[in-house]
C-alpha cells in the first residue's frame, strides 16, 4: 500500500509545505473512483459527529481533515479513510487488546489510535471511539467504558 510506504520511509516529506495536503487530496481521488463505500462511510461519519459535537473541522497539518474544539484536536480522518483519534496510552492499550482499534500507524506507543473505516457498517464503532477521544480531549479525564 503507498500510504503506508510514504508514511513510513518517506517521513521527512511532510515538512515540505502542502506536500501532506496534496498527497491525501491524491487518497481522496482514488478512493472516490475505486472504493465507494468507504468514502461513503467518511461522509457520513464527518456528517454525524458535526452534527452532535460542536466539531471545527479544518485541513490538517499531515493531510486529511482535522476536528477540533478550539485548539484542541481530536482526531483526523485520511482521504483513505484511517481515522486517528487521541485516547491516551490507558484506553488505547484496552481498545487494541480488544481488537477495536489499531495501534496507531505513525506512533504506535503513544495515545493515537487509528481506525479504518471501510464502509457504512464501520461507523458506529468509529463514533463510540470519537466520543471517547473527545471526552478525554475536552475534560482531561476519561471513561473506562464505551456504551
Amino acid at each position: 500500500m503507498i500510504f503506508k510506504f510514504v508514511v513510513r520511509k518517506l517521513r521527512w516529506l511532510a515538512r515540505i509545505p502542502l506536500l501532506p495536503q496534496l498527497f491525501d487530496a491524491g487518497l481522496v481521488i482514488a478512493t472516490m473512483l475505486f472504493d465507494r463505500p468507504r468514502l461513503r462511510a467518511m461522509e457520513r461519519f464527518e456528517s454525524a459527529i458535526c452534527r452532535k459535537y460542536a466539531i471545527q473541522r479544518r485541513p490538517h497539518r499531515f493531510g486529511g481533515v482535522g476536528f477540533f474544539v478550539g485548539t484542541t484536536e481530536i482526531g483526523h480522518l485520511h482521504g483513505n479513510g484511517l481515522l486517528d483519534l487521541f485516547v491516551g496510552k490507558s484506553f488505547r492499550t484496552e481498545q487494541i487488546e480488544q481488537g477495536r482499534a489499531l495501534p496507531h500507524h505513525v506512533f504506535p506507543d503513544s495515545g493515537w489510535i487509528s481506525f479504518w473505516l471501510r464502509n457504512p457498517a464501520d461507523i458506529a464503532q468509529a463514533l463510540e471511539l470519537f466520543e471517547i477521544a473527545s471526552m478525554y480531549r475536552t475534560s482531561g479525564q476519561l471513561i473506562s467504558q464505551v456504551h
